[in-house]
């Protein structure tokens, strides 16, 4: 499903485009259909007066932050239906982190470069229990939406990280 996101017309750099998706929301520039779809009226909803909806359909997001909605094929619901995707998380408390993930199975632990000096450490988690104690425990970790820069430098060859074998952690300063 996808609609108009009013607030662009508040902040024109705010996506145009909201598509939902299996309970998640992704904030998008430019939306290409090439599958039959219907609309969905919703004139009680304060939100959304209406959206575009489709069954049964591929969404691809671009590296310009454009979807692209296509037929899911027999191949992409094999691949799908293969097991619950990891729930790739950030934070800056990276020392914090990887004492907490000692008691949770996760991916590599990677940084990234942020804005006036700060260090993103990113990695994957396999289970939404495991998140809500995290969330619990470190004050600013979020989950990563697959559009984000920061997600695609996760799974990208970009010599930007540092694994966590390599980090020297007694040297963190944290607090």
């Amino acid at each position: 499903m996808f609609h108009f996101n009013k607030k662009h017309l508040e902040d024109p750099s705010i996506p145009m485009w909201v598509v939902k998706a299996k309970g998640e929301s992704y904030y998008v520039e430019h939306v290409a259909c090439e599958v039959p779809w219907s609309t969905k009226e919703t004139p009680d909803n304060s939100h959304t007066k209406g959206s575009i909806k489709i069954k049964r359909c591929k969404i691809t997001i671009d590296d310009d932050n454009c979807a692209s909605i296509t037929e899911l094929t027999v191949e992409d619901e094999q691949r799908l239906s293969g097991g619950k995707k990891p729930i790739r998380i950030i934070t800056q408390w990276g020392k914090r982190l990887k004492e907490y993930l000692l008691n949770y199975e996760h991916g590599d632990v990677k940084t990234a470069g942020g804005g006036c000096g700060t260090l993103w450490f990113i990695t994957d988690i396999y289970n939404e229990a495991d998140l809500m104690f995290l969330k619990l425990a470190i004050q600013d970790l979020r989950v990563l939406k697959p559009n984000e820069d920061y997600y695609k430098m996760y799974d990208g060859t970009d010599d930007d990280h540092i694994d966590e074998d390599d980090f020297d952690w007694e040297d963190l300063y944290e607090d």
